[in-house]
């Protein structure tokens, strides 16, 4: 028994030496095919791994330590990436979304118009026209246009005159086309009658004179009667006509009348209304054309000025009016004005603004020049009237009695964003920058500004601020300092 076991124990090892000799071979990779054999025996043998390879696979247990720890902290970094992935889409997805309810804009180079921003009443040169009867308007040009001298504006008429009196003024005017018509076709008519006649009397002169220098009598006998004819033809053709226009003319003369006539019927129930002055000419009337005229405005206290009330009255086509209502007024668009009302401290800041500069918030356009036509003395509470005559102004300062207007002191120019980007703090003022996944705080310095711009140093040409800052707390937007 003791030999058959140490035989076989013996081709025990001689096989596994033939299998060892025949998986090793030369090379990393025959190596580590043998340690992974060996220890995939060992696991089914149940034995520890990690000794059983020490002890049959002759491997130190320290090398594969380090192995087992380097796989480890692989697998922890590479699932430490993903999460971190994971975590930046989901970030980004919500910057994202909040980034579209940012509002940006650029800092660009621009200018900043500073100066004081009062109330004014414009002041106009105009005429205000009455109405002469009562009856019902028909208006005869445009709204806003200008009109020479003399052009009609209007036609106010009585409905039962009219309808009178205006049949038979058409019928006279009409009549008298008629004849005028006629009239030029007959004189045209004679007038060649005695073009031809006179042809007539021209050829026969020309003929007579060849037949006396071909000395031939029977000709020369024949065209003088023929001239002689020809004379009698053309004098009797200019009488004709001497006759008939002047028969015409008297009969021309007697339907004009008969028009002239009824048009004086017809002015007494259709009255005209003319422009006596170039202008342009508004049916809108508010009441404070008599006060407010350039003259009568330079003596209305501060008290008045801010006392008076507009009340805007549109007249339209075909309405009924009374005698003695304001029917339309003629604007001198040359000549405008606005009173203002200064204190103290404001009027002593246009000391030296004898002339300047002007922008009416409400209309656009602009700045237009302007100067101090008139300065009040100041009241018991310093505050003083001031007239300004504008140049250039714009036409919607025909329509407007109250409005707002900037008289511009002085002008800055710089790096321009919107006034709402500037957060004002304690510590100064900032904006905000949009920057990867979030915003960063920028201080900067405001050196001037108006109502809606600003000019502010700390930043670079083309650089984006937020223009809506209260969206960075809202959304919870990180802030990068």
């Amino acid at each position: 028994m003791r030999g058959a076991g140490s035989d076989d124990r013996q081709r025990g090892r001689a096989s596994g030496g033939r299998r060892r000799r025949a998986v090793a071979g030369p090379g990393l990779r025959d190596s580590h095919l043998r340690v992974v054999k060996d220890n995939a025996v060992a696991a089914g043998a149940g034995v520890g791994a990690e000794a059983w390879a020490g002890a049959r696979a002759g491997v130190d247990p320290e090398r594969r330590r380090r192995a087992r720890s380097f796989v480890a902290g692989a697998a922890v970094f590479t699932l430490a990436a993903i999460s971190l992935a994971v975590w930046s889409l989901q970030r980004g997805t919500t910057i994202s979304a909040v980034e579209r309810r940012f509002e940006c804009a650029q800092a660009t180079w621009g200018s900043v118009e500073q100066g004081l921003e009062v109330d004014g009443v414009v002041v106009r040169d105009e005429r205000v026209y009455l109405c002469p009867i009562a009856g019902k308007i028909k208006l005869m040009v445009p709204e806003g246009e200008r009109l020479r001298a003399g052009t009609v504006v209007a036609e106010v008429a009585r409905d039962e005159a009219r309808q009178q009196v205006e049949p038979s003024l058409v019928s006279a005017k009409e009549e008298l086309a008629r004849f005028d018509a006629h009239a030029r076709a007959r004189l045209a008519e004679l007038e060649r009658e005695v073009a031809s006649c006179k042809l007539e009397v021209e050829n026969e002169k020309r003929a007579l004179d060849r037949a006396r220098v071909s000395r031939d009598a029977a000709a020369e006998e024949k065209h003088r009667s023929a001239l002689t004819r020809a004379k009698a033809e053309f004098a009797a053709a200019e009488g004709r006509l001497a006759k008939e226009q002047k028969a015409l003319e008297a009969e021309g003369r007697a339907l004009a009348s008969k028009v002239a006539e009824h048009e004086a019927e017809y002015r007494l129930a259709v009255c005209e209304m003319q422009a006596e002055r170039p202008g342009v000419v508004s049916f809108q009337v508010d009441g404070l054309e008599q006060l407010l005229t350039p003259s009568g405005a330079r003596d209305l206290p501060p008290d008045r000025v801010r006392s008076l009330v507009a009340s805007p009255v549109l007249l339209r086509d075909g309405a009924e009016v009374a005698q003695g209502q304001r029917i339309f007024r003629l604007i001198d668009n040359f000549r405008l004005f606005v009173l203002v009302v200064l204190s103290g401290d404001d009027a002593g800041a246009l000391k030296s603004w004898s002339r300047g500069r002007v922008r009416f918030p409400a209309v656009p356009g602009g700045p237009f020049s302007a100067c101090v036509a008139f300065q009040d003395r100041p009241g018991p509470s310093g505050e003083r009237a001031v007239l300004l005559e504008i140049s250039g102004f714009p036409e919607e300062l025909y329509y407007v009695r109250h409005t707002r207007v900037k008289l511009i002191t002085k002008t800055a120019s710089g790096l321009a964003i919107p006034r709402r980007a500037v957060i004002r703090g304690n510590g100064g003022d900032i904006v905000y920058v949009p920057v990867n996944l979030g915003v960063a705080r920028k201080p900067v310095k405001v050196v001037a500004g108006d109502r809606d711009t600003v000019i502010v140093q700390g930043l670079k040409e083309g650089q984006r601020v937020l223009t809506n800052p209260a969206i960075v707390h809202e959304a919870h937007v990180t802030i990068w300092h």
